[in-house]
């Protein structure tokens, strides 16, 4: 696989290095902007007062968690024992309590730092899988040494181009794809899968891999919704939804680039209301993404289109307008007053995506964003197999499988998927 691996990066997909990488507006008008760790400890020093020593001292943590656990256990199957007979995942179990697993991510990163924006930026990254750094155990710090110290990347021709570069390769490896073909079935005789069901006709396959949530898969496509595994990731809290606006501006704003962040005032109460309230915060965090800063032609001359996305609960059930009018004011205000610049008058167009959406649209359980929560010490350890071990020929990718959601961790779940069918499925 790797030199497939290698082919796509080089000859498929056009990575664009991020420099900086995100701005960040803080309430009292403290404005920023992220960098690699060499350049973002000088940053922090200037920006915040963060003495550079503790600075580095915090990256040099972080990067430690990622060299023990990151490359292992996102790489590999959690749940295969082949796994474990690894010397690289014996030598990483060997230092498990040094990942830092029985803190929380606050309380890890507060021992650095006593500036609360520092805080605050750093526990920011909680949020990648959906998680309350409050809740959420410190290994999760490694997430900020991947963006810092690998660094982050725009894609030329936008997120889709990640798509339209391994669709190519694919197509130039034989394989056929069928698009706007909805699966209806996944087929089972006894303990293994036989085929999928698809416009009403069935087509007979050794193997199947699943990338949708793992209720959906049960529930609709297995028509299992008593299986052990189906009734388990119900009683799991899901992890955060988000409320998007989709906004033409007809204008630009040279102060933000591809990424930008708007803090709330007080980071504790916003994700109480979240995991605990189960409410859309009266103080939210906003962020802004701006793919027209690098591909031009994802806006009109002189505009820009804004992504911007605020954490909300799961879908509960709830009519989600009214509150999304509300927020969409709050939103406004925060950024305005950042901006110092009312940006209201500048929305040209608006589209609006909400959790009830995001299940209906994706199949997503509640609409959960990244699968289940990792407000838990063994979260990891919770997230469904890659390979199904109730049907066989059955395997899972996706956001709510090991090793969990959000775009690279996707990624990563079907890399981990197909060197478990290439091992268990021989040709």
């Amino acid at each position: 696989a790797l030199p497939i691996y290698v082919s796509i990066r080089s000859d498929y997909i056009s990575f664009i290095p991020l420099s900086p990488l995100t701005g960040y507006w803080f309430p009292e008008g403290t404005h920023l902007r992220s960098a690699r760790i060499d350049t973002f400890v000088t940053t922090l020093h200037e920006k915040l007062g963060v003495p550079k020593q503790r600075a580095a001292d915090f990256f040099a943590y972080t990067k430690k968690i990622y060299d023990i656990a990151g490359g292992v256990f996102l790489n590999n199957s959690l749940h295969e024992f082949s796994t474990y007979l690894s010397p690289k995942v014996l030598w990483s179990l060997m230092r498990i309590w040094k990942i830092d697993p029985l803190r929380t991510m606050d309380s890890a990163i507060s021992s650095f730092f006593n500036d609360p924006r520092a805080v605050q930026l750093f526990c920011r990254y909680g949020t990648y899988n959906g998680s309350d750094p409050y809740q959420a155990p410190a290994t999760m710090n490694n997430i900020a040494y991947v963006e810092h110290g690998l660094g982050g990347y725009a894609v030329s021709n936008g997120i889709y181009g990640i798509v339209s570069g391994i669709e190519t390769l694919a197509r130039e490896l034989g394989v056929e794809i069928h698009t706007q073909s909805k699966v209806e079935k996944i087929l089972t005789q006894g303990p293994r899968v036989t085929g999928v069901q698809c416009g009403g006709e069935k087509f007979s396959y050794d193997t199947v891999i699943s990338a949708v949530d793992v209720l959906t898969l049960y529930d609709q496509l297995l028509d299992d919704p008593q299986a052990p595994m189906a009734l388990r990731y119900k009683k799991l809290p899901p992890s955060t939804s988000g409320v998007v606006f989709y906004w033409g501006i007809d204008r630009t704003f040279d102060q933000m680039g591809v990424h930008s962040i708007f803090f709330s005032d007080d980071y504790p109460r916003e994700f109480s209301m979240i995991h605990h309230q189960k409410e859309l915060p009266d103080d939210p965090t906003v962020y802004v993404n701006i793919t027209s800063k690098v591909t031009p032609g994802d806006a009109p001359e002189g505009s820009e289109n804004w992504f911007v996305l605020v954490n909300a609960p799961p879908h509960d059930g709830r009519d989600w307008d009214a509150q999304v009018r509300e927020l969409k004011k709050r939103v406004i205000k925060r950024v305005s007053g950042a901006l110092e610049t009312d940006i209201s008058q500048y929305i040209d167009c608006e589209g609006v995506l909400t959790p009830e959406d995001i299940e209906a649209k994706t199949g997503s359980f509640r609409g959960s964003l990244y699968g289940i929560s990792s407000n838990s010490r063994m979260a990891a350890f919770l997230r469904h197999p890659n390979r199904s071990k109730r049907y066989r020929g059955l395997y899972l990718c996706g956001g709510s499988v090991h090793p969990g959601g959000g775009m690279p961790l996707a990624l990563l779940s079907g890399k981990i998927a197909a060197d478990l069918v290439s091992r268990h499925q021989p040709v």
